[in-house]
């Protein structure tokens, strides 16, 4: 193998994977440069080190990186150097280090000169390096300092103030850095731009298997590894179709679970790292009162008759029916907080026309249109008129939701539904109660039992629950276990990593192959967040609705039509809703319709054809409107 320059490499993947890594010979054939490779097998806290000073690409050491079934890991820390270099099996990087009950490995490429033993000192006796390289000595000075601040983790120092050590290091000459505890991977580009950075994130479907440049081949074609999700910090370019990015002199990049979470430069491909989010508290001397709201004025008298007047107005082709909302407890507080939680007033037209080449004779249809109304939304109006006329009854589902049972027994060629809705929709209650729940979430018996409908994933093979679950667990263990940020990652990640493309999915199109595929609608994002819920032991169901996208959504579209989204049932605070198609929480834009388990037990239109129907083909028009706009801080994101 020919010579090969100091190169670092550094990847981070979202569950574990098995890359094959293989150090390229160049064409003088001279003798091949040494290398170092670290990760931590299984997630353990013990990191793997394999290195060798002076090995080539033929070794058997060397064909460990590619056919070692232990190979397999979320973290990866890679350096080789140059033929030219002779160093010993104790100066070669990766270096490790244990402290707070796991391995720490460091990698540099660069010079910070010979004099570290009296520009940075030492001061701890049980850190002190194993060779003679200035590049263990800086890694001994790291672990020192967090030692005096009482750092047990990477992210336990604080990406700014571990950003300001690296500097320091840089100062006393050239190099960059990789930093690994198993949880977390850093990077530090040289500031004086001797040795470059060039990072990445890698999302499936995936363009390419095979990352290479003149030194490193990188391949990633294991079929285990196919939905990986990555991100890539490397000396050099390994491919030229995606998108790399050199990154800023003296800047640093930290990597958790195949993402950018911190960046020392704003980047919007960086996810800011979870942190506690501060709750509005409700101000001193704030006094709860419940009063009881007068009833709503009685329906007038044609929409008292209901449906009596279907059967002696037939004539008119027509059956419409009005719904008054019914009285509800109302909970309030003093008027400051009562003009905040005004929210706003929604407006909803949704029309449905089904037409049929050949008449139908008898059909029966179950409609789901009424808005809920409940404390977080009040039904101001409701009406619903159907064409041509049948026989109506309305009920209540098991999930809660209002639907009317609806029976044409005369022929027709064309079925014309219109509801229009006037809603008031209000801010949800802050999640302060929950800033510490963790995952699993443990619950009674009784409310497992309750929730078990929620709880139970699609039936699917094992195989591919154990895959989406895997994906799963990467946020869980991304955001520490953190119930909240790990429903708001997964939120924000289906947003930004999966493309809307309205017709490239069925109704019957599982959540694995929305996984696999990274693309959908409304729908099927729901549904792979909920499955993904489920799978960590929360509970979810799918909710239909509305959303008002005015100017502040990328997909203007998806108010054309009824919108669907996920919600989550979480401890002390109830059911919320996450909206992984744009990436938010369930807000003043949405308007809630019905929920199920799934999107059989929340459609908002179905039925049965039982005799003609044939050729059938469907038109639906949606148009959502603000009617009184709320404060500016009554909106949820």
């Amino acid at each position: 193998m020919g010579a090969v320059s100091s190169h670092l490499l550094g990847m981070s993947f979202d569950a574990a994977a098995s890359p094959s890594i293989h150090l390229r010979r160049s064409d003088d054939d001279r003798e091949a440069a040494g290398w170092g490779f670290a990760w931590y097998p299984m997630d353990d806290a013990a990191a793997t080190v394999l290195k060798d000073p002076k090995g080539t690409h033929e070794t058997p050491l060397a064909c460990v990186l590619r056919d070692w079934d232990r190979f397999r890991s979320c973290v990866f820390v890679c350096h080789t150097h140059g033929a030219a270099k002779r160093i010993t099996q104790q100066d070669t990087p990766p270096f490790q280090r244990s402290h707070a009950g796991r391995d720490f490995v460091f990698a540099h490429s660069g010079d910070l000169g010979r004099d570290l033993g009296e520009t940075l000192p030492l001061t701890n006796p049980s850190i002190e390096p194993v060779g003679r390289t200035d590049s263990e000595h800086a890694f001994c000075w790291l672990l020192g300092r967090m030692v005096e601040v009482g750092a047990r983790s990477l992210a336990d120092v604080g990406w700014a103030k571990l950003h300001g050590w690296l500097g320091e290091l840089n100062e006393r000459g050239t190099g960059s850095f990789l930093l690994s505890d198993g949880h977390d991977v850093v990077a530090y580009c040289d500031r004086a731009g001797a040795h470059p950075l060039w990072r990445v994130r890698r999302t499936p479907p995936h363009r390419r298997m095979v990352l290479k440049s003149e030194k490193i081949v990188l391949d990633l074609d294991n079929p285990h590894d196919v939905n990986r999700e990555m991100a890539i910090v490397s000396g050099t370019r390994l491919s030229e179709v995606e998108s790399w990015k050199r990154m800023a002199p003296g800047a640093m990049v930290a990597m958790r679970r195949g993402v950018f979470i911190w960046s020392s430069v704003e980047d919007e491909d960086v996810r800011a790292a979870p942190e506690a989010a501060a709750e509005a508290a409700p101000a001193l001397g704030m006094l709860w009162t419940e009063t009881s709201v007068g009833s709503v004025p009685a329906p007038t008298a044609e929409g008292a008759r209901g449906e009596a007047r279907q059967a002696t107005e037939a004539k008119r082709e027509q059956s419409r029916f009005r719904a008054a909302p019914t009285p509800r407890a109302r909970s309030t507080r003093d008027e400051a907080a009562e003009v905040r939680r005004e929210g706003r007033v929604l407006t909803v037209d949704h029309e449905t026309i089904y037409r049929y080449e050949e008449p139908v004779e008898l059909s029966a249809h179950l409609y789901r249109l009424h808005p809920v109304h409940d404390l977080r939304q009040d039904v101001l109006d409701y009406q619903l008129e159907i064409s041509p006329p049948g026989a109506a009854r309305r009920a209540e589902d098991v999930f809660g939701n209002e639907v009317l049972s609806f029976k044409i027994e005369r022929p027709y060629s064309e079925l014309w539904v219109r509801a229009r809705s006037r809603v008031r929709v209000r801010p949800p209650d802050p999640l302060a109660p929950l800033k510490r729940a963790t995952i699993p979430l443990v619950w009674m018996p009784w409310q497992r039992q309750m929730m078990t409908p929620y709880l139970l994933p699609p039936e699917l093979p094992e195989t591919q629950l154990h895959a989406l679950s895997e994906y799963a667990m990467g946020f869980v263990e991304r955001n520490d276990f953190d119930l909240i940020e790990t429903l708001k990652d997964l939120n924000l990640s289906i947003y930004r990593d999966y493309q809307y493309r309205p017709g490239s999915t069925l109704l019957e199109t599982s959540p694995f192959t929305v996984f696999v595929r990274r693309e959908g609608v409304c729908q099927d994002f729901a549904n792979l967040f909920i499955c993904l819920c489920r799978l960590l032991g929360v509970p979810a169901r799918y909710r239909v609705g509305y959303i008002f996208t005015g100017a502040d959504y990328d997909n203007q579209i998806q108010s054309e039509a009824s919108h669907a989204w996920a919600e989550v049932y979480l401890p002390r605070i109830g059911w919320r809703g996450f909206d992984p198609t744009n990436g938010v929480m369930a807000n003043l834009d949405h308007v809630r319709v019905a929920a199920g388990r799934n999107y059989r037990d929340a459609t908002p239109t179905s039925g049965t054809l039982f005799r003609g129907g044939k050729g059938e083909t469907l038109e639906a028009k949606v148009k959502v409107e603000v009617e009184e706009e709320a404060p500016k801080d009554g909106r949820v994101r």
